[in-house]
């Protein structure tokens, strides 16, 4: 499974040096991405999930950090990965702190292994406003006025601060 472990490292190292065709190059064509408990608002698709990466992180650094991968197979050529993670993200309007888990699928293909499926789960996470617009929108997301003005933007903040799992506890 040293193949699992290295793409993730790509994974990692591509997301965060901006590589983002190189990135891409790493899902499969139907690669899924979850953020939050929702399985509705999964980004699908390599190009979907690129660009909506690609959009957070322009403008700011990142590093993500993964470690402890529980390996799991669950089908010939298809495991099942859950990764310890932290992760940052420094942008102009905010700063991020989280942790918790990745839940991974990964296939095997043609070209070597492919990511399949990417879903976040957090135990905590911190998000330090950076500019009063950023300020307001945390104001207006902490009041449940976001969700109801703009339903998509209120639906993504909400995922991306979402916490599902407790301290000790894994997906």
């Amino acid at each position: 499974m040293h193949a699992i472990v290295a793409l993730k490292a790509q994974y990692c190292q591509r997301m965060d040096g901006k590589a983002w065709d190189r990135w891409a190059s790493l899902f499969t064509d139907d690669a899924i991405m979850q953020f939050g408990p929702s399985e509705e608002r999964a980004v699908r698709g390599r190009k979907a999930i690129k660009r909506l990466v690609s959009r957070q992180l322009r403008r700011g650094e990142s590093l993500h950090e993964v470690w402890n991968p529980d390996i799991t197979e669950v089908a010939p050529g298809r495991v099942r990965v859950v990764w310890e993670m932290r992760d940052r993200a420094d942008t102009a309007l905010y700063a991020l702190r989280g942790q918790g888990f990745y839940e991974d699928e990964y296939v095997e293909t043609q070209d070597g292994w492919k990511i399949a499926k990417v879903r976040l789960h957090r135990t905590g996470v911190e998000l330090q406003p950076r500019s009063p617009l950023m300020k307001g929108i945390l104001w207006l997301h902490e009041r449940g006025l976001l969700r109801r003005l703009l339903p998509p933007a209120g639906d993504a903040l909400g995922d991306a601060l979402h916490v599902g799992l407790a301290q000790g506890e894994r997906p």
